[in-house]
């Protein structure tokens, strides 16, 4: 794992699917996690940053866990 500004940074490629039918292609930070589905079960946190570089600027989105029908990991 490495360290990011201070931070525990272990970013997994994510595909994910919400409840309104929007599908968010990037990569999560699972911190100290081995698996994405470890890291949305146990942490507390509301939301998911996915990191996504697809287009001519990245970006971040930021989703309401309880809102993720599937989630899974990626190429």
């Amino acid at each position: 794992m490495e360290k990011e500004g201070g931070w525990d940074v272990s970013f997994k490629r994510v595909i994910v699917k919400m409840a309104d039918g929007s599908i968010f292609e990037g990569d999560v930070n699972i911190r100290g996690f081995k698996r994405l589905s470890d890291y949305l079960r146990v942490t507390e946190d509301r939301f998911v940053v996915i990191r996504s570089d697809e287009g001519k600027q990245p970006r971040a989105v930021m989703v309401n866990k309880n809102f993720i029908l599937w989630a899974e990991e990626g190429d």
